[in-house]
C-alpha cells in the first residue's frame, strides 16, 4: 500500500471517530499545528464550527453535550488552544459530562525539552490532567485506537468526565492505515438485588420521605416520578437535574436546594433517597456545611468513591441511576407500595419557599420570561442575579435543556453553551440569560453565532458591573474595587456583530420585545437596563 492509500494519524483520528463512535460535531478552531485533524475533518463532511476563542469552543461542545446526551469533541492547537479550553473542561468535570478534547501538542524531538518551541508546554497532559478523567500524551499512534474506547468506556459506562489526549505535531503527519476500533467491554455497574429490596422496604415504611435528584439520573425521569407516587414524596433537584422530572408535576419541589427552608424539610425527614447527586456545596450554597439528615439515607450513584461523601447512607445502590432506579421501582410494585403521606402539598409549601427565598424584585421579570418563552425552551444561564433567581424558581419540563452551570461558578458561559444547544437542534428555541459583566467574558462567539446562523435570544441583566460582588463587598465593610465596570453601549455592541438588539427598561416593553424575538428567526438580544 503507497502513501497515498494510507492516511495521515490526524485524518484517521477523525474518521474512525465518524465511522464507529457516531461524530458528527466538533468545536475547534483551526492553526498551524493541528491542520491534520482539520484535514480529517474535511474530508469527513462533518460539521465543524469555529468559535472565536477555545473557551467558547469548549463551552460550545458542554452546551451540545447537555443537548445531546452525548460527548462533546474539540479539536485544538497545542499550547495556548489548550490553556484558553481549560475553563469549560473544568466545568465539564465539575458537573460530570462527557468531553473528548484532541490537542496537537510538541513535536516529539522537543518534547519535555524545555528550549521554548513555539505553543511549548512542559507537560501538556499534566496541565489538565486534575480535570480529567484521564489525560495521555501519545508518541505511538497506534495507541489511539485504544485510548478513543477507553475514553468511550468512561463517557457510557462510568461517570462521565472529560478525557484529553494531546497528539504531537510530527506524529499527526504520519501516514498510518485506516484505524480498526479496538473493542474494550465495559459496561456500568449494577447495584446488588438484595440492596435494591432492602431499599425498597425501607421507602415503603416512610413516613415523612424525600428525595433528591441530581445530574447523574438525568435519563431516570419516568422510574423517579413512579417511585415518588408510590412512595408519595416531594422530588428536590439540582440544577443539573432541573426538567428530569417535570416542573408541573405535582411532587417535584423545583431546583430548590439552596433554599434554607427546602434544607430543613430534608434534615427532618425520616427516608431520603439521594440519586445521581454529589450533595455539593455548589447546590446547597450554605457555608459548606453537609447536609444534617435525621434520618435514613439511601445513596445511588455510579461513583462508588462518592457514596460516603458528605454523609453515611444505610443503604448504597452502586450503579448507573437509571437500571438502579428501574429496579427500585419494580421492587416497589412489587411490594404493592401505595402511600398518602401528603407529599403534593409538601412539594407545594416547598416551591413557595422557593419563590419566597429569592430577590422579589426579580420576579415579575421571570413570570414575563415564563409567560412567553414557547414550550421546550432550552434555557442557558450565566453567573448573574437574575439567573440565580431564574434558577430557583422557572419551571422547566424537559430534561437536557437547562443549561445552568453554577458547579464551577465561572462567568461567561451562558452565550456559547446556548449557541452549542442550538446547533445541537435547531428545531428547539433557545434563551440565554446573561449578565452585562459575565456576557464580556465570552462577546466574540456572538460572531461565531452569526456565522452559524443559530435562532438564539440573548437577555442582557444590565447591572453596570459585577453587582452580586459589589455586594459581598458592602456585606463585610469592605471598599469596592473593580465591581463597578461598564461595557458603554452593550446594544450597539451586538448590533456590531449582526445582532437584531434592542434596549427596555420596563416589564412592559420587555414582554413585548421577548414574544417578538421568538416570532422571528436570527439572532435577537435585548438588554434590560437596570437602574
Amino acid at each position: 500500500m503507497t502513501s497515498s492509500e494510507k492516511l495521515r494519524v490526524g485524518e484517521a483520528i477523525i474518521d474512525l471517530l465518524t465511522r464507529e463512535y457516531e461524530l458528527a460535531t466538533v468545536f475547534g478552531i483551526p492553526g498551524v499545528h493541528n491542520i491534520e485533524l482539520f484535514r480529517g475533518l474535511h474530508r469527513s463532511g462533518i460539521r465543524v464550527v469555529a468559535p472565536r476563542h477555545e473557551q467558547g469552543a469548549g463551552f460550545m461542545a458542554d452546551g451540545w453535550s447537555i443537548a445531546t446526551g452525548k460527548p462533546g469533541v474539540c479539536a485544538l492547537i497545542s499550547g495556548p488552544g489548550l490553556t484558553n479550553a481549560i475553563t469549560p473542561i473544568a466545568q465539564a468535570f465539575h458537573d460530570s459530562r462527557p468531553m473528548l478534547v484532541l490537542a496537537s501538542t510538541t513535536p516529539t524531538n522537543a518534547l519535555g525539552k524545555k528550549f521554548g518551541p513555539l505553543h511549548d508546554l512542559d507537560d501538556q497532559s499534566a496541565v489538565v490532567r486534575t480535570v480529567t478523567a484521564f489525560s495521555e500524551t501519545v508518541i505511538d499512534p497506534t495507541q489511539l485506537p485504544h485510548l478513543i474506547e477507553r475514553a468511550w468506556n468512561v463517557f457510557t459506562s462510568s461517570r462521565p468526565r472529560p478525557v484529553h489526549i494531546a497528539i504531537p505535531t510530527d506524529v499527526l503527519e504520519q501516514f498510518v492505515e485506516p484505524f480498526t476500533r479496538v473493542t474494550i467491554q465495559s459496561s456500568p455497574p449494577r447495584p446488588n438485588e438484595a440492596d435494591v429490596q432492602r431499599a425498597a422496604q425501607l421507602l415503603a415504611g416512610a413516613r415523612r420521605p424525600m428525595i433528591i435528584v441530581g445530574g447523574g439520573a438525568v435519563k431516570a425521569g419516568e422510574a423517579l416520578a413512579r417511585i415518588a407516587i408510590a412512595i408519595d414524596s416531594p422530588i428536590v433537584l439540582t440544577g443539573n437535574a432541573k426538567g428530569v422530572v417535570p416542573s408541573s408535576h405535582p411532587l417535584c419541589a423545583g431546583s430548590s436546594l439552596v433554599i434554607p427552608r427546602v434544607q430543613d424539610e430534608i434534615e427532618q425527614s425520616d427516608v431520603v433517597l439521594v440519586a445521581g447527586s454529589e450533595l455539593s456545596d455548589a447546590d446547597l450554597y450554605n457555608g459548606g456545611r453537609a447536609l444534617n439528615f435525621s434520618g435514613k439515607v439511601i445513596r445511588i450513584d455510579i461513583d462508588a468513591e462518592q457514596m460516603q461523601r458528605r454523609t453515611s447512607p444505610e443503604i448504597s445502590l452502586h450503579g448507573d441511576s437509571l437500571v438502579a432506579l428501574q429496579a427500585l421501582d419494580q421492587e416497589l410494585i412489587r411490594l404493592g407500595v401505595s402511600s398518602a403521606n401528603s407529599g403534593s402539598a409538601r412539594a407545594t409549601n416547598l416551591r413557595m419557599s422557593a419563590r419566597a427565598g429569592v430577590r422579589q424584585d426579580l420576579l415579575p421579570w421571570i413570570d414575563a420570561m415564563e409567560q412567553i418563552i414557547p414550550e421546550e425552551t432550552t434555557v442557558a444561564l450565566d453567573s448573574t442575579q437574575l439567573a440565580y433567581a431564574v434558577h430557583t424558581v422557572m419551571a422547566c419540563d424537559t430534561p437536557r435543556s437547562w443549561l445552568a452551570p453554577f458547579g464551577f461558578g465561572t462567568l461567561g458561559c451562558a452565550l456559547p453553551m446556548a449557541i452549542g444547544a442550538a446547533i445541537a437542534d435547531s428545531t428547539k428555541p433557545v434563551l440565554a440569560i446573561v449578565g452585562d459583566g459575565g456576557w464580556l467574558f465570552t462577546v466574540a462567539e456572538m460572531a461565531a453565532a452569526i456565522d452559524e446562523g443559530v435562532d438564539i435570544v440573548v437577555v442582557l441583566w444590565d447591572n453596570r458591573g459585577y453587582a452580586q460582588i459589589r455586594e459581598s463587598f458592602d456585606d463585610v465593610h469592605a471598599p469596592r474595587m473593580g465591581v463597578d465596570v461598564s461595557s458603554h453601549d452593550p446594544t450597539a455592541i451586538a448590533r456590531g456583530f449582526g445582532w437584531n438588539a434592542v434596549d427596555v427598561n420596563t416589564i412592559e416593553a420587555f414582554s413585548i420585545v421577548l414574544a417578538e424575538a421568538f416570532e422571528h428567526r436570527g439572532a435577537h438580544f435585548i438588554r434590560i437596563s437596570v437602574q
